[in-house]
């Protein structure tokens, strides 16, 4: 086991690096990398970009962390409704961080049940993830990891191993190829073999992330796709999908989701239209959704992080008054208000509406109560 690795979070709680975030219902244990293998012109809305794009973190032993997960009995105030692994990049093959993660995940999830701490009977463990990593993966590298799931997914009680495979753009296609290659070495190498041994707490989710609101509780801002401007397309609009991208969703919908047990729970969620919609990540006007453009305030000056697409590529205004959700948050954060100004209005607002309410044919939306049932 490779001796460390560089988290987000200094140490401030005997659970560190991990940390408790009440969401939902409950508290989500969450674990957060620093570093991440895509920058800021494969993926300019970070939501992490002060410790992915940049040397900052906090060097920690594998060894402490993993011991750190038994002081999770003595800290938690409410139940857990779901255990996140993500960075920064959380499947990296560097320092060992790939298998480390699968080991901080089973090792959560072990301990949750021991102590009674689950606030459903189904916990899960999601490992949020880029996926490239898998695309350039020695064979032997996915068989090791197979071989470690097949042996702990058994003892894991009734938890849920799960991979989220947030697909970045369906039209940039360097960069997508090499997360759907990594997808289909994922479900080609470990879950299908995995599942064939009749294990099926263990799942693979691609997602559109990020998108705009397709349930219109907030579309004063909509992320568009730059390779098509100066058309203004919704990020994930039909129109914008290369074909690849296309052929994948029709061979997960029909050929993964339809088939394996793995996903009898996600066929039941009447969201998801009998399996047939993938979750889309919203940008929604929360405090922690707006690390996704607070960069763009100045923080990506101060921190020497060069190369972002300036904001106009990325966003547009249906109104030129923001609602009172986003400026609620102006007021908290007046820095960003000089960011809102510099992102035009739509030339055709209504338009831009419409093409994003046919976006619902093909996703449904992810929010944070509501998000991981479909897991």
């Amino acid at each position: 086991m490779n001796p460390y690795d560089v988290f987000a979070r200094p140490r401030k709680t005997p659970i560190s690096p991990f940390e408790l975030n009440n969401e939902g219902r409950g508290q989500a244990l969450v674990l957060r990398y620093a570093g991440c293998n895509l920058g800021p012109a494969s993926c300019p809305l970070c939501y992490a970009w002060r410790y992915s794009w940049t040397s900052r973190g906090y060097r920690y032993t594998i060894k402490e962390s993993l011991n750190a997960l038994y002081a999770l009995p003595e800290v938690v105030s409410k139940k857990i409704t779901w255990v996140r692994l993500q960075g920064g990049e959380p499947c990296l093959l560097t320092r060992n961080r790939f298998m480390n993660t699968l080991r901080f995940a089973v090792h959560a999830l072990k301990i949750i049940y021991e102590h009674g701490l689950n606030y459903y009977p189904h916990i899960r463990a999601v490992i949020q993830t880029n996926g490239i990593d898998f695309a350039k993966m020695p064979d032997e590298q996915l068989a090791k990891i197979r071989d470690f799931l097949l042996e702990e997914l058994s003892n894991i009680g009734a938890g849920r191993l799960i991979f989220e495979f947030s697909i970045k753009s369906p039209s940039y296609q360097s960069l997508l190829s090499r997360q759907l290659k990594g997808f289909r070495r994922a479900l080609g190498h470990i879950a299908i073999p995995i599942w064939t041994q009749g294990l099926d707490n263990l799942a693979l989710y691609p997602i559109a992330g990020l998108g705009p609101s397709i349930d219109f509780d907030n579309t004063w801002l909509v992320p568009i796709d730059p390779s098509f401007l100066p058309q203004e397309i919704p990020l994930f609009h039909p129109s914008s999908w290369r074909q690849e991208y296309a052929d994948f969703l029709n061979e997960v919908i029909n050929n993964v989701f339809q088939v394996y047990d793995a996903y009898k729970d996600f066929r039941r969620n009447p969201r998801t239209n009998g399996g047939c919609k993938v979750a889309l990540e919203e940008l929604e006007a929360t405090l922690f959704q707006t690390a996704w453009i607070s960069g763009y305030a100045g923080g990506y000056e101060q921190e020497g992080v060069a190369h972002v697409p300036p904001i106009q590529n990325l966003l547009r205004k249906t109104d030129e008054r923001p609602n009172n959700q986003w400026l609620a948050l102006f007021r908290r954060h007046a820095r960003w208000l000089k960011v809102m100004h510099e992102i035009p209005i739509s030339k055709d607002p209504g338009r831009l509406l419409l093409l994003v309410k046919q976006m619902q044919e093909h996703f449904y939306p992810s929010h944070p109560l509501g998000h991981y049932p479909y897991l």
